[in-house]
């Protein structure tokens, strides 16, 4: 590229004002080396959800019921069979698990934290999947609410589920 100007302060100048842009442009598409640390993971896909056992055959046939209106793309719906089952079942960390992916999908980020947290408590140390999945809604939640500190506590959580 050449810069044609009627004085040499000019051509200085135009520069300078290249070579920044040339800069900004570099800095701004450049990811920094631990960037993807902060990017989270997205949750592994529905049906690799952790799998649970029920006696109640209408938190069953609820669950059922979300699963489908959920793959149909009707979120709202399917969150509404997920409360149902939650009433039958407060205690089920499945289910609190699945209310926190389709509020985190509906940008509910403080909701859905909420939820995976729930659903970390009912859930069994043992159960790595479920714990997994539900730091990496909670990582993705705070990324939502532009948390950065609490992205990384998370992205720690996830990773030690992760690799273990």
């Amino acid at each position: 590229m050449i810069i044609l100007t009627s004085s040499p302060r000019r051509s200085v100048q135009a520069l300078v004002v290249l070579c920044s842009v040339l800069f900004l442009h570099a800095c701004a598409s450049t990811p920094a080396a631990n960037d993807h640390a902060l990017v989270p993971d997205t949750p592994p896909p529905a049906d690799d959800i952790a799998r649970g056992d029920t006696d109640d055959q209408q938190v069953a046939q609820l669950w059922s019921a979300a699963e489908k209106a959920r793959q149909s793309g009707q979120d709202a719906l399917a969150l509404k069979l997920v409360y149902e089952a939650l009433d039958v079942s407060p205690q089920n960390p499945l289910l609190w698990s699945r209310a926190a992916e389709l509020q985190l999908d509906a940008l509910e980020a403080a909701l859905a934290e909420s939820y995976a947290s729930k659903s970390n408590a009912f859930a069994s140390p043992d159960d790595r999947t479920l714990l997994y999945r539900n730091w990496l809604i909670i990582e993705q939640a705070r990324q939502v609410r532009g948390d950065l500190l609490g992205v990384r506590s998370a992205h720690r959580k996830v990773q030690e589920y992760q690799y273990r």
